[in-house]
């Protein structure tokens, strides 16, 4: 059985017409069926606007679909019990974009990363302390650092600390939105070396969103290509879309340019792994 299977989710928005004229829906995702088995990363891909976030969301149970069904560990995330609801919460994690929003600029990293933990475990101080403190060791950070605030931290630190939260429950699912886009090349470079070690170590499951092909072939099992709300390909090989002919395949496959002007073609994808 697999550990997620996105079921015929369709999403339309509503949008209401001048001079009290009908509702018009705008489509947002359709008809978008995809699975995920545990230990596995699926690699959402798509251009901006394709609706990448938008299913996440519905995923993560944040946007309600207009049709279809979310089933995680055997049961509909949108129709479960208030008991079976809080299990999938702490199960099913994110990790955001902007790791500056993401986290209470007023708190230390040890509430940050204590807070789930508060919600589901009841420790003492000193072993809530003692947790903490491997958890950022984990993440390539120092026990300490947990008497710090955000704005201490650069954007590469703040997003281990993220990590760092979305691992402490030792969740079966990690949703990745774009959780690497905000960040310069080489920070890009550890913190997916970080993930992929995370996911060998914990057999960790991922949703990597991104429009980085380059990104999801390194850290991916499967890729998906999401285009304008539609599915458009799924690959059980992440080779497979090396050759694919699909229009829209190609375009990603054409962002990856040569880092010399001169020499800009298509490089070889494989060579990030």
């Amino acid at each position: 059985m697999s550990l997620l299977h996105v079921k015929e989710i369709t999403l339309a928005y509503g949008k209401t017409g001048l001079f009290g004229l009908p509702r018009r829906l705008i489509p947002v995702l359709s008809n978008v069926s995809l699975t995920i088995d545990e230990g596995v990363c699926l690699g959402l891909l798509g251009s901006s606007g394709a609706g990448k976030s938008t299913l996440g969301k519905v995923i993560l149970g944040l946007e309600k679909p207009s049709h279809g069904q979310i089933i995680f560990q055997g049961q509909d995330l949108y129709n479960m019990s208030a008991s079976d609801r809080k299990q999938a919460r702490r199960d099913l994690q994110v990790v955001f974009q902007d790791c500056y929003s993401s986290v209470n600029p007023r708190m230390t990293i040890e509430q940050i990363i204590g807070e789930p933990l508060d919600n589901y475990e009841i420790r003492s101080p000193s072993k809530q302390k003692h947790v903490i403190g491997e958890l950022l060791e984990m993440v390539g950070l120092k026990a300490e650092d947990m008497a710090k605030y955000p704005n201490q931290f650069s954007g590469g630190q703040l997003q281990r600390i993220n990590i760092a939260r979305a691992i402490a429950l030792k969740p079966k699912l990690i949703v990745l939105d774009e959780s690497v886009s905000s960040l310069d090349m080489v920070t890009q470079t550890q913190i997916l070396a970080l993930l992929n070690d995370l996911k060998r170590s914990f057999g960790l499951s991922y949703l990597f969103i991104t429009h980085n092909l380059e990104a999801a072939y390194f850290l991916s099992d499967r890729l998906a290509v999401l285009d304008r709300g539609e599915l458009v390909e799924m690959f059980e090989e992440k080779e497979q879309i090396l050759t694919s002919p699909h229009p829209t395949v190609q375009s990603l496959l054409q962002s990856v340019l040569a880092d010399h002007p001169g020499n800009r073609k298509v490089r070889n994808v494989q060579q990030f792994t």
